[in-house]
């Protein structure tokens, strides 16, 4: 099933630095396509280590920008398959879901709605349903230090877990506005109907999971949905223009 088109195919680049070496700002880098050099504006910054000198990504010319960058990366190719990072198409994903009805009923949705002090990506137009969405383009064999997957690794796993959020293995929060998000999911449970919906935009997970190198994030997770939050996550398949309905799979604590 479709659930999001781009407005043309995408073109295949490698990237040459990031940041740009003409412009230092981390939303930007260089990149080759047919021998000529690009300014290219990267909105999942690094992508932790996915975006970097010689990886394959596949970018968007930008119609008529008047912006210093002239495209804009949407996928990474690692190993053959397209992995989805723009973190803005994974809410246009979602809204497709929604009107779907394959996350869960729901009519009319409304998107960027306030609930005290924490602003949500969707609402059913009656405000009694909420809906928070996170990009997860991440995943590996072992959630863990690195010390622990080159542990794991020498089993030769043949199936890979997605991963939220995927940092520095050394910060103790890594992403404090999913914090406060999902605890402010766990509040409003009480008195509506809360998903927090992870869009994987990969298909070579059978699994997904909170990562324990944030504890703090995972015991939160964990506690919304012993509170009534419904935690969904949705994998999607890429081709160079088009996003698909793959698979739902599940949570893993």
């Amino acid at each position: 099933m479709e659930l999001f088109c781009l407005p043309k195919p995408l073109q295949r680049a490698t990237v040459l630095a990031r940041p740009s070496k003409k412009i230092k700002s981390p939303y930007l880098a260089d990149i080759e396509i047919d021998g000529k050099e690009i300014l290219c504006h990267t909105a999942a910054l690094g992508c932790c280590g996915y975006i970097i000198p010689g990886a394959i990504v596949w970018v968007l010319e930008k119609p008529d920008s008047i912006a210093k960058s002239t495209h804009e990366i949407y996928l990474i190719e690692r190993d053959g398959l397209l992995v989805g990072c723009h973190p803005l198409v994974a809410n246009k994903i979602a809204s497709s879901l929604l009107k779907s009805q394959l996350v869960l009923p729901i009519g009319e949705i409304i998107q960027e709605v306030k609930f005290d002090t924490c602003r949500f990506d969707f609402a059913s137009s009656d405000k009694q349903k909420i809906i928070e969405v996170k990009s997860v383009p991440m995943a590996d064999y072992y959630d863990g230090t690195l010390k622990e997957l080159k542990e794991f690794m020498k089993s030769e796993p043949t199936t890979k877990v997605a991963i939220f959020p995927f940092g520095k293995r050394k910060v103790e929060l890594i992403s404090p506005r999913a914090l406060k998000h999902v605890e402010s999911l766990t509040k409003l449970v009480q008195d509506h109907t809360c998903v927090l919906l992870f869009i994987i935009q990969r298909t070579d997970v059978e699994s997904f999971t909170i990562t324990k190198l944030d504890p703090v994030y995972k015991t939160a997770v964990f506690a919304a949905k012993e509170a009534g939050v419904l935690i969904k996550a949705i994998c999607i398949c890429w081709d160079n223009q088009r996003a698909y309905f793959e698979k739902e799979v599940p949570v893993v604590y």
